[in-house]
């Protein structure tokens, strides 16, 4: 028997091997690839709630400590005031990914003259699979 007729039929086995270990290498690529892609966007969700919820939060500051007049924040934290609610949903309304909203003031205790609260809001962006949900918290003074 010669050497060519006892190779016959080996180069059909290589040939098979690479088409599978080619089709699960691009299987796997592309399983990477859409880990990568839904990361991506959850981190830009991520990034845009925490950043809206610190705007709003910013903004209800800015209603607590107007420059014109004395404000009272104890009858305004808990519950927010209906104004400021409507102020800070006009302010998620910007940004259509985001549409959860929750805002919360509590007092948390008095030290000497001043009263202390805690401001916190949390605002959910993306939905399904990439729905994320960033909060943020800033403690106000008042002094009595």
């Amino acid at each position: 028997m010669s050497r060519r007729k006892s190779q016959q039929g080996s180069l059909y086995i290589v040939i098979v091997f690479v088409l599978v270990v080619m089709g699960f290498l691009a299987v796997s690529l592309s399983r990477i690839e859409h880990s990568n892609h839904d990361s991506h966007t959850r981190d830009v969700l991520g990034t845009q709630a925490w950043l809206t919820s610190h705007s709003i939060n910013e903004y209800i500051l800015t209603e607590f400590y107007p420059l014109t007049q004395p404000f009272d924040i104890e009858s305004n934290c808990d519950p927010i005031a209906a104004d400021i609610v409507v102020g800070a949903q006009a302010i998620l309304a910007t940004i259509p990914q985001c549409t959860g909203l929750d805002i919360s003031c509590v007092q948390i205790g008095t030290l000497g003259n001043e009263n202390y609260f805690r401001l916190e809001t949390a605002v959910t962006c993306g939905s399904g699979v990439s729905e994320v949900q960033r909060s943020q918290e800033v403690w106000v003074r008042e002094e009595q």
